[in-house]
């Protein structure tokens, strides 16, 4: 009887495993869709209506989801006292403090973190380019991931279960 609650218990938590990874992947891709659609906005608020960055980032996170939502209004609070720091450090800053723990991957931080780099530094139109090149790096990073997703959710399920089986039959 111990021995079949034990071997239960094995097998739910290696299957727990599969899931949780399995997860990641949809989380990843979600997260990424979702920062297209405040780079977006951060583009329409520069390109029509010509807001200040503080301004255009407070305006985004009331409609953002999160984690993009605090991001953005902390980047604009910190932006009234940048203590002679330059924007892309601060970016920086708040890129490591504020998104450490979505599932984005270190390489998509990087590409935020490269677009932090020119705005607010560089004239309009250099900013809406750079706005442009950093959406379609987007764009194939989102094509990547979904087909990651596609190809690992169900091969990470079926190893957490094989997994489980294999070390429930090891033990007993």
């Amino acid at each position: 009887m111990l021995k079949g609650v034990g071997a239960l218990l094995i097998l739910a938590s290696a299957a727990g495993i599969g899931a949780s990874f399995s997860s990641d992947l949809k989380g990843r891709c979600m997260e990424l869709r979702l920062l297209k659609q405040m780079i977006y906005m951060l583009r329409g608020e520069i390109k029509y209506t010509k807001t200040p960055l503080p301004e255009a980032f407070a305006s985004i996170a009331v409609r953002i989801k999160e984690p993009f939502g605090s991001f953005l209004e902390q980047t604009a609070e910190q932006m009234g006292s940048m203590e002679g720091q330059s924007f892309g450090e601060l970016w920086q800053k708040q890129i490591k403090q504020w998104l450490s723990d979505t599932h984005l991957k270190k390489g998509d931080k990087e590409q935020l973190g490269g677009l932090g780099e020119v705005l607010g530094y560089l004239d309009l139109e250099m900013q809406l380019s750079s706005i442009d090149l950093y959406l379609e790096q987007l764009e194939l990073s989102i094509r990547e991931a979904q087909d990651a997703a596609q190809t690992k959710q169900k091969l990470y399920q079926s190893l957490g279960v094989a997994g489980g089986i294999f070390l429930v039959i090891l033990l007993v």
